[in-house]
């Protein structure tokens, strides 16, 4: 019975065996890895700089030695375990915005068969813990939509600007516009000779007009005043052709204060143009304090800071102007806080670069010591500069500044500086905001 059931047994493999070899499987195969998976996925958002970025695939994969994975510009490693390929452990920054790029030479299967190219995109997390509501009390509805949008754009996209040559006009925007075709969404007016009344030679009204027309098109206006020797009207503002002492900030009793509050009283019946007309104003006074080589910061940070909440307190509560975005000009330097106003008085933080190497290189060191010096409390901008950054190295980099707005005249149409070539340079990114790219605000 055992020798009969060893026959059958080895009879029935026999016709297995005979049935594969007639029929044999095909085990070829054909079809590259796919992805199935990704940490974070294509087009994630608020990602944390310390998230790990793996990729998970429908099969086994292999990696291969030729060719180069890369993140943004920079070349990373990876390694793979089964269907997973993990990036080597890396610092991602804040606010910025990645993408991983593995081409079609990288990733296969056991069998040989290359993946096609893979692209993932992905924004990191912002590091700012930036107020969603301006410092003025009550503040305007536009005033309130133009900081939402800065504050909705801030990390990712920056916005253009030009100043005014000469205070009055909107020659640099227009050049601007004749070189590229375009816009910038910001222009700034000077009140520099604001409070020098009834000179024929002075056109007073060129501003607001001006800033209708500008925001009537969606456009930015922005406003900054060289505030001239409040007491003599000799015309000084540089601290070295004038001896008009800020001190007497604190003293309500002295002329100095007196003539300081005769020219914030002037300049508020200009303001309150605006803010009946419902245009909000970027507004950038007392600027460069910290330099000293303006009579608002001859005194050191003390007076300076008096005089700005003595002007804020002014415009905003006295004459209820609710239509300004405070800008507060810093540096980077170890007093920079101690001349900061406060961040009850402080929208923005505005800083005025002008490099001499390396002109359009990226600021990102100075960026960085703003963020620190103010605890990534409020906003950053290029207030002012030379040659501006190139918005590519602002996005790699993660230096992107809410504006950046270079000085007028040859600072704005020279090669030297900017010129032609990088206006148009500038306005080819998508993520340049140019005023065509503006929202209704109004």
């Amino acid at each position: 019975m055992a020798n009969r059931t060893f026959v059958y047994c080895y009879f029935f493999l026999a016709v297995l065996i005979l049935l594969f070899a007639c029929n044999p499987v095909d085990n070829s195969d054909k079809y590259p890895p796919a992805l199935m998976t990704s940490t974070p996925f294509d087009g994630a958002v608020s990602i944390g700089i310390n998230t790990s970025i793996s990729l998970q695939f429908t099969e086994q994969i292999v990696l291969s030695t030729t060719g180069k994975i890369r993140l943004n510009d920079a070349v990373v490693s990876a390694t793979v375990s089964a269907r997973s390929l993990v990036i080597v452990p890396l610092t991602l920054k804040h606010n910025t915005a990645y993408t991983l790029v593995i081409p079609n030479n990288v990733i296969s299967d056991i069998a040989g068969n290359f993946a096609n190219e893979i692209k993932i995109s992905f924004v990191t997390t912002d590091s700012f813990d930036i107020s969603s509501s301006l410092v003025t009390p009550n503040a305007s509805l536009q005033a309130v939509k133009l900081y939402s949008f800065l504050r909705q754009n801030y990390g990712t996209k920056v916005l253009s600007g030009t100043m005014a040559n000469y205070s009055t006009n909107i020659t640099e925007a227009t050049w601007v516009h004749n070189q590229t075709g375009k816009w910038p969404a910001l222009t700034t007016f000077d009140f520099i000779d604001h409070t020098n009344p009834n000179q024929n030679w002075i056109n007073y009204k060129a501003p607001f007009t001006l800033s209708q027309d500008w925001w009537n098109n969606n456009g930015i206006v922005g406003l900054m005043w060289h505030w001239r020797d409040p007491l003599t009207k000799s015309g000084a503002f540089y601290t070295a052709d004038t001896s008009f002492d800020i001190r007497k900030v604190t003293d309500s009793t002295s002329v100095e204060f007196k003539a300081m509050i005769a020219d914030i009283d002037l300049i508020a019946g200009y303001l309150k143009q605006y803010k009946d007309a419902g245009i909000p104003v970027i507004w950038r006074p007392l600027h460069e304090a910290s330099g000293g080589w303006f009579w608002w910061g001859a005194h050191g940070a003390e007076p300076c800071k008096a005089l700005w909440k003595l002007m804020f307190n002014r415009l905003v509560v006295y004459h209820g102007l609710n239509n300004l975005i405070w800008v507060w000009t810093s540096d980077t330097n170890s007093s920079a806080l101690s001349w900061y106003p406060g961040d009850q008085y402080v929208d923005v933080i505005g800083m005025d670069v002008y490099p001499t190497t390396d002109l359009h290189g990226s600021q990102i060191i100075a960026f960085d010591k703003l963020r620190e010096i103010f605890n990534n409390k409020k906003m950053l901008t290029l207030s002012e500069c030379g040659a501006a950054p190139d918005p590519a190295l602002m996005k790699s980099k993660g230096d992107m500044w809410s504006w950046f707005m270079p000085w007028n005249g040859d600072y704005t149409e020279s090669d030297a500086q900017n010129g032609a070539t990088w206006w148009k340079k500038y306005f080819s990114y998508e993520y340049v905001i140019t005023r065509d790219k503006m929202p209704d605000l109004k």
